[in-house]
């Protein structure tokens, strides 16, 4: 059964999606950290609502009313997010309270708002669903988890509409400790990314991106999932990998006319792109992790990108990498990432 996505919201550090000026521009942060530029939250949930709301649960919120609006759903059939880390930033202050107030008296509410399902749980709230609401929690490979899922939810048949989306945050704490390790570039900008591949480290980012599947093609259709599947190492060589993929969908690497792909700065990591980038020298070659910066559930920016490429049939010069003049009839796109050569994941959407 085929999967169509018929609508889109997104919190992103380009801006929020849909919007007219989003990546007219690109947005530079100058010091190895990238943060969403936050809409008006009020403008879709009352204030009241938002304030015991953490930055996450706004983030998420509202992206997923954004993607319900934009696909004219008022109420899912299902809700499945994803996150690697949850509401770090509740988890900070419980557990900040917990040390200042020595175990007494504490407010329960960062601890209920904590738990890795607060968002899904949230826009169920939100939107009065009452169906089937799930989380996965698979670091970088949790947004695929959650795409799957509702692509085999579609194809048994029960659920005509599903809202899926990837949520994560970064707090100024988990900054701080992940750049002790040398996860983090400093003082480096998004823009100069590629300046500084030969070093360790990338970007951090964050961001909240959702939409609407369903098996029904619309008028505002943006894409068809084809596939998505993910590997905890690769069973066997890249290219194998790559062409058992592909062949279960009816496609060879001659039918993709664009690759976007994971690099992001890191001399431990970006390596392993070098054999998509050999395999693929015809198609055009494309990245978007400077754009979003590194998080756990980046994946959900890449399938943004992808599937407004294929409605508005335009590629931005600011994600163009190597090779390959833009193909001018624009058909399928292979979204593949990974993180340090463990998990890795295929996506391919096609043009409606």
């Amino acid at each position: 059964m085929s999967v169509f996505i018929n609508g889109i919201g997104a919190i992103t550090p380009q801006g929020c999606f849909p919007s007219e000026d989003f990546l007219k521009e690109m947005n530079v942060f100058e010091h190895g950290r990238m943060t969403v530029v936050e809409p008006q939250y009020s403008d879709f949930v009352t204030p009241v609502t938002l304030r015991r709301m953490s930055k996450i649960i706004k983030m998420g919120l509202t992206s997923a009313l954004m993607c319900l609006n934009d696909a004219q759903v008022k109420k899912p059939d299902a809700i499945i997010t994803a996150t690697g880390l949850g509401s770090v930033e509740d988890t900070d202050k419980f557990l900040n309270n917990l040390i200042d107030d020595q175990e007494s008296l504490l407010n329960p509410t960062p601890f209920i708002q904590s738990t890795h399902n607060a968002v899904a749980a949230r826009i169920a709230i939100e939107t009065a669903c009452r169906d089937y609401n799930m989380t996965f929690v698979h670091k970088n490979a949790a947004f695929e988890q959650a795409m799957l899922d509702a692509i085999l939810k579609i194809n048994f048949g029960k659920y005509k509409n599903i809202l899926v989306g990837g949520t994560e945050e970064i707090t100024e704490e988990n900054y701080n400790l992940k750049k002790h390790v040398g996860f983090w570039k400093e003082d480096v900008s998004n823009s100069e990314l590629l300046k500084f591949n030969n070093t360790r480290g990338t970007i951090a980012g964050e961001g909240s991106v959702f939409f609407n599947l369903s098996n029904e093609k619309s008028e505002n259709s943006y894409a068809e999932v084809l596939s998505t599947k993910t590997w905890y190492k690769l069973p066997s060589s890249f290219e194998d990998t790559l062409e058992n993929f592909l062949t279960s969908i009816d496609l060879n690497t001659r039918n993709i006319d664009l690759v976007l792909l994971g690099i992001n700065g890191n001399v431990e990591e970006d390596f392993v792109y070098n054999s998509a980038i050999e395999i693929f020298k015809e198609a055009a070659i494309s990245w978007y992790k400077h754009l979003c910066g590194e998080y756990e559930t980046s994946a959900s920016f890449a399938l943004l990108l992808a599937a407004r490429i294929l409605k508005s049939k335009y590629v931005p010069e600011i994600i163009k990498f190597a090779q390959g003049e833009t193909p001018k009839q624009m058909k399928n796109i292979l979204i593949y990432q990974q993180r340090f050569n463990r998990n890795h994941s295929f996506t391919v959407l096609s043009k409606c």
